[in-house]
């Protein structure tokens, strides 16, 4: 029976002598076949990102209350939304950055015990002031989770299959907003608007758990020259497999490929090697933050308060639109490394805006008709959001990856602060079709700056996308 502790030797390691290099650790990894504790890691920072995505949408659920409770003005309610991606904002480069230092795990829960922890400390908010201020420091953990998960999933996995598997790991995102908007149309009616921030709680048990179950990623302990604790991962992860493992290969190309480029900082994200990149990265985040804050938080308000729904109606609205989001995440997953991640970015987000254009045309028909337009927009944004995922740590080299992915993640939580209020301009104004068309013009910027600045990843082991 295998052992954590089993030496490189014992598991067909990279040498004879059983020295660990970066050029070995790479080996290994690329030799893994999925394992029980990949298994395990995606389960359980999974639950971390299933939580993120519910705790970012609660508000959408629970804002008809909460506008009542405080009698909150529109500009309130613009406040309100963007107080959570303020936090978020900072999170975005906080974490990332705590993570190239103290390593993936350890950021990750740490952003999970603070996202847990405040959610239940927001059930409790006496007052709209006291509210916003818990939001702005749960989005500290909100912002900081997901790019770093995402860094850390795509460094455990080999380039074959990359897509399909951190994509099919990504997916609980989407299922988490599906979660918050299908439980908050049943438990908000019933139960009031404090037990959405309760159940929001449970990240918090992530706090304890992760870094007890789950190993740190063996490339980032490689690049800090902690060979020792590199090959204690790897063996966990080897040790899960089941029968006999592969043989390592390419040790020499591989280890080439490490020494061919030099080691990179953050300031290299706006360099030469990196500039286009970082642009294409920037207006793919601000498009998902613009359609997810801009529209998807204010939906079940504009079904109540223009189209006169009931709030059962518009919060069951919201959650069709949900379940297409979690259908166009998962149709992305299975065809993303066959097609490839630039066309399913470029594809989704043209759709998404020919979508948001319909809804502008038709706004004055019955809400049902918004509602459809609006719930295939942000189906096929799910479709981009999701591969920005996959796509933006594949793009970064693992001295800058989790800092990379932040700087993506701030894009888009500057795109969510001012989106919101973008979108509450309008309501007042009467103007809904020219919000429907607004959002429609960002998602095509963006699918040009993907088309003509980025680089397609697909089938490629992370060292060989270097710049």
């Amino acid at each position: 029976m295998r052992t954590i502790g089993n030496t490189i030797a014992e598991q067909g390691g990279a040498s004879v002598s059983g020295t660990v290099t970066k050029g070995s650790i790479i080996a290994r990894i690329e030799r893994l076949p999925a394992n029980a504790m990949q298994v395990r890691a995606r389960i359980l920072i999974g639950a971390a990102t299933f939580f993120d995505g519910f705790d970012v949408i609660t508000i959408a659920a629970t804002l008809p209350l909460l506008i009542q409770k405080w009698g909150l003005t529109p500009g309130q309610v613009g406040f309100l939304i963007a107080s959570g991606s303020i936090g978020q904002l900072i999170g975005a480069f906080l974490f990332p950055s705590l993570a190239e230092r103290y390593g993936r795990v350890r950021a990750i829960a740490w952003s999970s015990g603070i996202i847990g922890l405040t959610s239940i400390a927001c059930g409790f908010a006496p007052t709209f002031a006291v509210f916003v201020a818990l939001r702005i420091v749960q989005g500290l953990g909100l912002g900081g989770e997901l790019p770093v998960a995402a860094t850390y999933i795509n460094e455990i996995t080999r380039a074959h299959g990359r897509g399909r598997f951190v994509l099919l790991y990504e997916i609980v995102f989407p299922i988490g907003l599906l979660a918050s908007n299908a439980l908050g149309a049943w438990i908000v009616p019933r139960f009031g608007w404090e037990a959405m921030y309760f159940i929001g709680g449970v990240p918090l048990v992530l706090f304890f758990l992760l870094r007890v179950l789950v190993p740190e990623s063996p490339r980032w302990l490689g690049e800090r020259e902690r060979m020792a604790d590199a090959d204690r991962a790897l063996n966990a992860f080897e040790a899960s497999v089941k029968g006999p493992l592969p043989p390592v290969k390419d040790v020499a190309e591989f280890e080439a490929m490490v020494h061919r480029h030099p080691k990179r900082r953050m300031a290299d994200l706006f360099g030469r090697a990196y500039i286009k990149r970082t642009v294409a990265v920037a207006l793919l985040w601000m498009t998902c933050g613009v359609i997810q804050y801009g529209l998807s938080t204010w939906l079940p308000t504009i079904y109540k308060t223009v189209y006169h729904a009931p709030l059962q109606l518009a919060l069951n609205l919201a959650v069709a639109a949900s379940v297409l989001g979690v259908l166009g995440s998962l149709t992305c997953a299975l065809i993303v490394d066959k097609v490839g991640r630039k066309p399913v970015i470029n594809l989704s987000f043209v759709l998404c805006a020919v979508s948001l254009v319909l809804a502008g045309v038709f706004h004055t028909q019955s809400v049902y008709v918004v509602a459809t337009f609006c719930a295939l927009a942000l189906g096929f944004m799910a479709c981009g959001f999701i591969t920005a995922y996959v796509y933006t740590p594949e793009l970064y080299p693992t001295s800058i990856r989790a800092f990379g992915c932040g700087l993506g993640g701030a894009w888009l939580k500057i795109a969510a602060i001012f989106a919101p209020a973008l979108v509450g301009k309008t309501l007042v104004g009467g103007n809904l079709d020219m919000a429907f068309y607004l959002l429609a013009a960002v998602p095509v910027l963006a699918a040009v700056a993907v088309h003509f600045l980025g680089i397609e990843t697909k089938g490629k082991v992370l060292e060989q996308l270097e710049a």
